[in-house]
């Protein structure tokens, strides 16, 4: 179990990005019950995205928020400022139950406040949809994803970020 005195947060650098695929590939397949094996098999990322994540590490537009523990990456998270989104949250599934996403969430919300929104968007799969309810996340709204020809429904909520 995750205790809080051994989690830390960092920004993600480009030698992290096996570590953040690893994680998102792990996490979808663990739970995106909400989902059928061809949408899963659409959306959980191959090997060959790797180049894609090592650019998002440093690109400017994007926060890419690692959480660790003693025993290495346990999640991450990305804020796209531009978009003033939270794109991502992931947490490997050797680490679920242990309150890292919502810790995740919460760093990205002050990492926002920190930049000037005061407002932020979260589009999050339908697996997902009531761990952000418990955060304070209302008013979804259905979205439609296509990946590699494959629709994928999510759902999109706003939240005042601001004190």
């Amino acid at each position: 179990m995750c205790q809080s005195d051994d989690l830390r947060f960092r920004q993600a650098e480009s030698e992290d990005a096996p570590d953040v695929l690893a994680i998102k590939q792990a996490a979808i397949e663990a739970t995106a019950d909400s989902y059928n094996q061809e949408q899963i098999q659409a959306w959980r990322p191959t090997d060959e995205a790797l180049p894609t994540f090592k650019q998002a590490t440093v690109n400017n537009r994007f926060v890419v928020l690692l959480a660790e523990t003693d025993s290495g990456p346990a999640g991450y998270g990305v804020l796209n400022i531009d978009e003033a989104r939270i794109d991502a949250v992931f947490v490997d599934p050797e680490h679920s139950r242990e309150r890292l996403g919502s810790s995740l969430v919460s760093q990205l919300e002050t990492r926002g406040q920190m930049v000037g929104l005061s407002e932020l968007t979260v589009v999050s799969s339908l697996n997902a949809q009531p761990f952000y309810e418990s955060l304070g996340y209302e008013s979804f709204e259905s979205r439609t994803r296509t990946i590699d020809g494959t629709d994928l429904e999510f759902v999109a909520v706003p939240k005042t970020i601001e004190e």
